[in-house]
């Protein structure tokens, strides 16, 4: 269960409270209650284990995805136990800007017929780097927090390569404002690469633009799900079983303002038929929808202009026209907290 953009946390707490709750249940209903430490009970065991191997956020502000683990580990926390490890499923990045496995195989933002770059390299990196973080996740209280983080650093090391690659393609398409700027800047990319890989020089590799493109007064960190994620996306029904969250909401001007130019390119780029007016919203469920498993589940809040104009059809009409169902709405939704505004939350 994934949240796109997580803050701080508060809809996985949420999540991480009713799957705890159902397991527990399950436990008791198949008469399989696992032995309980001493310091937790049967309802913050189930929550800590459904944390670390069930829940999964991003957000673009490193400070929300550290408020995320901490919310996390108050709602997990035992007396004597160490908190919860979450540096793996937990991750900071822009959830709308990277590259699928096959977009970074083909060194490219469009996806060729016949990809031909790197395919036995990514594959045997993705393969190791899944293999370790599924050790993290099923080793429960076998392995310390620290030899789990040491762990983590070897599936990220076998990953830098690949997440390199995926950042220069990024970085070759907000190197310029026209197409074929920006198809130029990809070819000049991939020969190089190319030369690189053929001839084993994998410590050489162009890291500045990659560099340039995560600093700067708007700095871009991509967030390439397939990698970042891979024992999700590596599996027989890959994706996300269901997506939770509260998404960001920007009109066309406050997200060409707030952002580095060519971003609405961009999300029109990744989003086919997606017009530059619809509020940044339509975008994550686009994401959302594109993330899930076949038969997966999402339910998000938007504003209300998610069933309006532009909005609509970059958003609900897409994805109900493109195999997706919509089987619950509630519009004009009043917030019950203290913020006077009034949403939609859909299903």
């Amino acid at each position: 269960v994934c949240d796109l953009a997580v803050g701080s946390g508060a809809f996985l707490v949420a999540t991480c409270r009713a799957l705890g709750d159902a397991l527990v249940r399950a436990w008791h209903a198949h008469d399989l209650v696992p032995p309980v430490p001493p310091d937790e009970d049967e309802v913050l065991l189930a929550r800590r284990l459904v944390a670390q191997r069930c829940l999964y956020g991003v957000d673009k502000n490193p400070m929300a995805a550290d408020l995320a683990k901490l919310s996390l580990w108050l709602a997990t926390l035992a007396r004597d136990h160490p908190f919860t490890f979450l540096d793996h499923c937990i991750r900071a990045g822009d959830s709308l800007v990277g590259l699928t496995r096959r977009q970074i195989e083909d060194c490219h933002w469009k996806p060729e017929r016949n990809p031909t770059f790197g395919q036995e390299i990514i594959g045997q990196r993705l393969k190791a780097a899944t293999a370790v973080r599924r050790e993290i996740m099923e080793a429960g209280d076998d392995l310390s927090p620290l030899l789990k983080a040491q762990k983590l650093a070897v599936a990220d090391g076998s990953l830098e390569l690949v997440r390199l690659v995926g950042d220069l393609v990024i970085a070759a398409f907000f190197s310029a404002d026209k197409d074929k700027a920006r198809e130029l800047k990809r070819d000049a990319l991939r020969a190089e690469l190319t030369h690189k890989l053929k001839g084993g020089d994998l410590m050489d590799l162009p890291e500045a633009p990659a560099l340039a493109l995560r600093s700067g007064e708007q700095p871009l960190v991509p967030f390439h799900w397939e990698i970042e994620f891979p024992e999700v996306f590596q599996r027989g029904s890959k994706g996300f079983d269901a997506i939770v969250g509260n998404p960001p909401f920007a009109g066309k001007n406050n997200l060409i303002g707030g952002n580095r130019d060519g971003y609405l390119d961009w999300l029109k780029t990744l989003h086919p038929q997606s017009h530059g007016n619809a509020d940044l919203v339509a975008h994550f469920f686009r994401r959302a929808f594109d993330l899930l498993r076949p038969d997966g589940c999402f339910g998000l809040i938007a504003t209300n202009t998610i069933g309006q104009g532009d909005t609509r059809s970059t958003g609900l009409r897409w994805i109900r026209t493109h195999g997706g169902s919509l089987y619950s709405a509630r519009k004009r939704y009043k917030w019950p907290g203290e913020a006077a505004v009034v949403v939609s939350v859909l299903n």
